[in-house]
């Protein structure tokens, strides 16, 4: 670490974090929260940014599960819900190949909530959180 991060640690255990303790609990639950929980912002944000390019769902879940996103392995179901759902409010577009495989996409609508949502300026229109529930 630099010798003005270990400053800037040195202080503020020394200032801000002088009356606070946090036990091996409360330690295990942040780390959990950084790192393993997905929070349905970067699902939501992932699973558009995927279907930029046409895919299946079997394909969305091995790319999620790529990115280390894995709300979606035991019950992958789930994902087939919210594809539809994208679809019923207009933002995907699918059709069906030769083999009988189902394949979704990014409309125009799609791509504009994708573009603002990166910007982190809209609010999701529907209940994502309902549907991982589910």
């Amino acid at each position: 670490m630099e010798e003005r991060l270990k400053n800037l640690k040195k202080t503020m255990d020394e200032t801000a974090f002088a009356e606070i303790n946090f036990t091996e609990e409360h330690r295990k639950a942040i780390r959990r929260k950084m790192f393993n929980e997905e929070n349905e912002d970067t699902i939501f944000l992932a699973v558009m940014q995927l279907l930029i390019q046409e895919k299946t769902g079997y394909e969305l879940v091995k790319f999620l599960r790529g990115r280390g996103i894995r709300k979606f392995e035991e019950n992958e179901g789930i994902v087939y819900t919210f594809l539809h759902q994208l679809e019923q409010d207009g933002y995907l577009c699918s059709r069906w190949n030769d083999s009988s495989s189902k394949y979704y996409q990014l409309n125009n609508k799609g791509t504009k909530l994708l573009r603002k949502s990166e910007k982190g300026s809209t609010t999701k229109p529907f209940a994502f959180k309902e549907l991982l529930e589910r």
